[in-house]
């Protein structure tokens, strides 16, 4: 009998030790996200895992890894994370578009839709996935059925921003500048704080050729996000428009150090140069 109880107790102090360890290891882990510290943050979650693997929260808990190992540019780790969570809550929305958005990433454009399909289902009114599926279809060239999320989005809420924002980049894609600047238009009205609103209607007018507009877009634009290297690069097309090479370079250069696809800007400098 004092062997049982002895081993209890045993067990019992084990239990509580790797108990003490697994929340040691995620306060760890919350404290390296919070610094952006990627990689201290995937080790210490990859810890705590291992410290209690049939925990309830370890849902949670990799729900947060696959998003960290996502920053870390650990696509399929990534991947096989979310998935892995998945199984265990099969309906959990965050994850699946978690998992969507990090498919778009990877340019699998069905298997995102896919998932954002799968949102839909569960709750139709769900705008960010009819968003991002319109998205996925207007990239896939299906002009139809993003035209058909995003309608129906308008119906389900005519004061949808999202919907308007959708039908913007819609009709951008389009060449219908007129429409896309007005749809633009009334969504700023209501955000006039949203930098990314005027980086989309400052790139329409530089695709319109108007490049005045385009320019007050942008400098409202740089105020908001003035680290967004996006913002650059369309500076830099209103100044090629105007012969303003030299500048034009320096502004792609700016993008790069900020962030933007190397590959990209060395692309657009030897266009601007050659």
């Amino acid at each position: 009998m004092k062997h049982l109880i002895a081993t209890f107790i045993l067990c019992l102090i084990v239990s509580t030790a790797q108990a003490d360890n697994y929340f040691q290891w995620v306060d760890s882990a919350d404290i390296y996200i919070e610094q952006g510290n990627w990689l201290k943050a995937e080790s210490a979650l990859l810890n705590a895992l291992r410290a209690e693997p049939a925990n309830a929260q370890n849902s949670l808990l990799l729900s947060n890894l696959g998003t960290v190992q996502r920053y870390c540019g650990k696509y399929r780790e990534a991947l096989d994370t979310y998935s892995m969570a998945l199984f265990m809550t099969p309906r959990s929305t965050t994850l699946l578009r978690n998992r969507a958005a990090l498919y778009a990433e990877m340019d699998s454009l069905d298997l995102a839709c896919a998932d954002y399909s799968h949102l839909i289902i569960l709750d139709d009114s769900d705008e960010d996935a009819l968003y991002n599926r319109a998205l996925i279809y207007m990239q896939k060239g299906d002009t139809v059925a993003s035209r058909k999320d995003l309608e129906y989005m308008l119906r389900n809420n005519p004061n949808s921003s999202k919907a308007r924002m959708g039908f913007a980049t819609f009709f951008k894609a389009q060449g219908y500048y007129n429409e896309a600047v007005e749809m633009y238009n009334q969504v700023i009205r209501e955000n006039e704080t949203v930098a990314d609103l005027y980086i989309g209607r400052a790139e329409t007018y530089i695709l319109w050729g108007k490049t005045l507009e385009a320019d007050k877009d942008i400098a409202r634009a740089m105020e908001l996000s003035p680290n967004d290297p996006f913002v650059y690069i369309l500076r830099a097309y209103s100044k090629i428009a105007r012969y303003e090479y030299a500048d034009a370079v320096r502004d792609v250069e700016r993008a790069r150090e900020l962030g933007y696809n190397p590959s990209t800007c060395d692309n657009l400098i030897n266009e601007i140069t050659k």
